[in-house]
């Protein structure tokens, strides 16, 4: 039975793009760089501050460590400023998190983000209810793909992996749940690549939209809220 659903945070749970591109241009325009797409940043967001910054970097500088610290530092700080000017859950997740509280069903967070931004943006969305659990990036000595932080998450709600399911967008998601011995869905309403890509990671489930990812966590649950 389904008793816990974790999330990771950016592409998968709320649209967080457009905040992280406005902080990431930012950093860049203290440089003399001109601004990254949208789109382009997206497509990075579930690998990190690096790979994003490396879209406005020649390749030289993409090898300085001492430069993209730097800018990584820059753009965290940035981005801590104001991470939910634009950001949002998308589009009908509010409603299937409250689902999932009628079901009984507690939820919670799992990132690579760091912690202290992950709070900040889930302070700022204010969903409800509010995650049982929230797992940064360093809450722990190790980040996913190690199962490390699923299993505190679990551990900490106090449910079983065999009665969690992660949801996610990115191929680190689909190899941290594995190791965790918990299934995983992916969520291909977010920032996962073409379904023919997500295939290969043979996640147990795809959902291409908020609606088919609710239709699956009513299929795990055997809680009818109609009988209570």
């Amino acid at each position: 039975m389904l008793r816990l659903v974790l999330f990771d945070l950016d592409g998968t749970l709320a649209d967080t793009a457009p905040d992280i591109t406005t902080a990431a241009n930012r950093a860049l325009a203290e440089i003399g760089r001109g601004p990254l797409p949208l789109e382009r940043v997206r497509e990075c967001v579930s690998s990190g501050s690096r790979p994003i910054l490396h879209l406005g970097l020649t390749p030289a500088e993409q090898k300085d460590e001492s430069l993209l610290t730097q800018l990584s530092q820059r753009l965290f700080a940035h981005y801590a400023a104001d991470p939910v000017s634009a950001t949002r859950l998308f589009a009908g997740l509010d409603s299937l998190l409250q689902n999932l509280a009628t079901r009984r069903i507690i939820w919670g967070v799992v990132s690579n983000k760091p912690e202290s931004l992950a709070q900040a943006t889930l302070a700022g969305l204010s969903p409800a209810p509010m995650p049982s659990c929230l797992i940064g990036g360093d809450t722990l000595p190790r980040q996913k793909p190690d199962p490390l932080p699923l299993l505190e998450a679990c551990r900490r709600c106090g449910v079983a992996p065999e009665n969690t399911l992660y949801v996610g967008d990115a191929r680190v998601d689909v190899l941290a749940a594995r190791a965790a011995s918990i299934p995983v869905a992916v969520a291909g309403f977010g920032y996962a690549p073409e379904p023919a890509i997500v295939a290969t990671w043979a996640p147990d489930y795809y959902a291409d939209n908020v609606a088919s990812l609710e239709q699956i966590l009513i299929g795990l649950s055997e809680f009818d809220p109609a009988a209570a």
